[in-house]
Formats: C-alpha cells, sequence, structure tokens
C-alpha cells in the first residue's frame, strides 16, 4: 500500500460521528429520491439524447453517489474521541474560550476536522492557521496570531476538553 493508498485516522467527536451518519442518511434517503423524481420528469419530455434536463440529473446523481461512498470510507476510518482519549493538549473536541484583545469581546472556538468546520457556530479545522496558533499554550496565555487582514490577540480564558 503506497502513501496515498493508506488510511490515514479520522478523529471525530461522538458528535461528529453522528454528524456524518446524518449526512449520509440524508443523501441517501432524500437527495436520491429526489433526483430519481428529477430523472423521472426529465424522461417525459421525450428524447434523452438531447434532453439536459436528463443529462443534468443524471449527472447529480453519479455526484451523489461519488458523496455517499467517501463519507462511507471516512466514516470507515473515524476514531471517536472522549474525555479518555483527548490528550492534554488541545486536540479534535476541544472548546476555547477565549477574549478578543483588539475589541475586548468574548469569542468560543471548538476544534474540529476539516469537514465540520463551520465559521458561523465558531467550528475550526485542526490544521487552520488560527487553531494551530493555540498548540502548546495554557489558560491565561495571550497568543498573537497573523492572519491576512492583520493580528489577532486572544487571551485564553478556558480550554474545555
Amino acid at each position: 500500500m503506497n502513501k496515498r493508498e493508506q488510511k490515514k485516522d479520522i478523529f471525530l467527536t461522538k458528535e461528529g460521528v453522528e454528524e456524518l451518519k446524518k449526512r449520509i442518511k440524508y443523501l441517501e434517503e432524500v437527495v436520491r429520491k429526489e433526483i430519481q423524481e428529477d430523472i423521472k420528469t426529465s424522461l417525459e419530455h421525450g428524447d434523452i439524447t438531447e434532453n439536459s434536463e436528463y443529462n443534468i440529473a443524471m449527472e447529480a446523481r453519479r455526484m451523489n453517489e461519488i458523496n455517499i461512498v467517501r463519507l462511507k470510507e471516512r466514516l470507515s476510518q473515524v476514531k471517536v474521541l472522549d474525555k479518555e482519549n483527548i490528550s492534554a493538549d488541545l486536540s479534535i473536541g476541544s472548546t476555547l474560550i477565549l477574549e478578543d484583545l483588539n475589541n475586548n469581546k468574548q469569542v468560543k472556538y471548538t476544534i474540529v476536522h476539516d469537514d465540520q468546520v463551520d465559521l458561523d457556530q465558531g467550528k475550526i479545522a485542526m490544521n487552520s492557521p488560527i487553531a494551530q496558533a493555540f498548540l502548546g499554550h495554557q489558560e491565561g496565555e495571550e497568543v498573537k496570531i497573523k492572519v491576512p487582514v492583520g493580528i489577532l490577540n486572544y487571551k485564553i480564558l478556558k480550554i474545555i476538553k
């Protein structure tokens, strides 16, 4: 098995695993059905050789199936994180309560796997520059992070694992 073929462990919280399972179920049960209806409707328009609706629906089906396979593969690589196997350092599943020293507001970030990033909910990827900047730091420390828009200044108020 070469490096490209090697399975890489994906670390998720129990909640992350449940979200992944819900996404798979949604793609299998809802999206598949919607696409099948689109295919059926497009076939009612006659000849499929020049039927763009049919071609679009078939491509949507192909992409949905690829996504299902990709997510199932990812699920097979998951190692569930719980309180016993989260290291003392910052890791996936950790939540940072910070004070933004630039505007004196409190912010909260939860460290997640790349597939779970949701900036609106404060979920940032473990390999993001912001998360990486906090590695090795403890509660009470100030951390400066250089980003394209300037420098972020945070004080770590609490790390929840």
